[in-house]
C-alpha cells in the first residue's frame, strides 16, 4: 500500500474507531492532525470536553492501527509505538486495533486498572490487558482506568526508576 493510501486507511480508522466509542462512552475524541507529520498518538478529547468520562479519556494516549491482518509481531510492534508515544506526555498508552472483518480490540497497560501494579514492566507486550471495544468503554464510564503514575516527570522515567536497569520482561535475553 503506497504512504497516501495508507494515510488514508488510518485517517478512515481513527474516525470510525471514534465514532464506535462515541456510541458507547457519549464523548467524541478527535483526530490529532499534526500526529502525523510530529508523531505522537493518534486520538484526544476536544477542546472543553469535562464529565467523568472525560477526565478517564485525559489519562490515556490512543493509539489506532487498523491493517488487513494483526499477527503478534505486529501487536508487539504497535505496543513499542504506544508506550513510546504515551511516556512523552505522560499517560497510559492505549492501542486500538482491529483487522479487517474484525472487531475493535483495546490494549491497555494492567497498571492502568490495577494502580497498585504500576511496578509491573508495562511495555510488556504480555503484561497488558486485551479487551473488546464494549469492555474498555465499560471500564471508561465506570472510571475504572487509574491515573498514571507520573507527576511531573515521564512516565518512562517513573518506570525506569521501578524497574532499574537491564532488560523488561519482554525482552527475549530476560531470563
Amino acid at each position: 500500500m503506497s504512504g497516501a493510501s495508507s494515510r488514508t486507511k488510518g485517517a478512515a480508522a481513527e474516525r470510525e474507531l471514534a465514532a464506535a466509542l462515541e456510541e458507547q462512552i457519549g464523548v467524541r475524541l478527535t483526530r490529532r492532525l499534526d500526529q502525523a507529520r510530529g508523531g505522537g498518538h493518534d486520538l484526544d478529547l476536544p477542546d472543553g470536553a469535562a464529565g467523568p468520562v472525560a477526565e478517564t479519556l485525559r489519562r490515556l494516549a490512543v493509539e489506532v492501527k487498523r491493517y488487513q491482518a494483526v499477527t503478534a509481531a505486529s501487536l508487539a510492534g504497535w505496543w513499542g509505538q504506544a508506550v513510546k508515544q504515551a511516556a512523552a506526555v505522560d499517560r497510559w498508552p492505549c492501542l486500538c486495533y482491529r483487522a479487517d472483518r474484525a472487531a475493535w480490540r483495546v490494549r491497555l497497560p494492567l497498571a492502568a486498572v490495577r494502580g497498585d501494579l504500576f511496578a509491573v514492566a508495562w511495555e510488556d507486550v504480555d503484561l497488558a490487558l486485551d479487551v473488546a471495544l464494549p469492555g474498555f468503554a465499560a471500564l471508561v464510564r465506570e472510571g475504572a482506568i487509574a491515573p498514571p503514575p507520573c507527576c511531573g516527570s515521564s512516565a518512562a522515567a517513573v518506570f525506569a526508576k521501578v524497574r532499574g536497569p537491564g532488560p523488561s520482561l519482554g525482552d527475549p535475553s530476560h531470563a
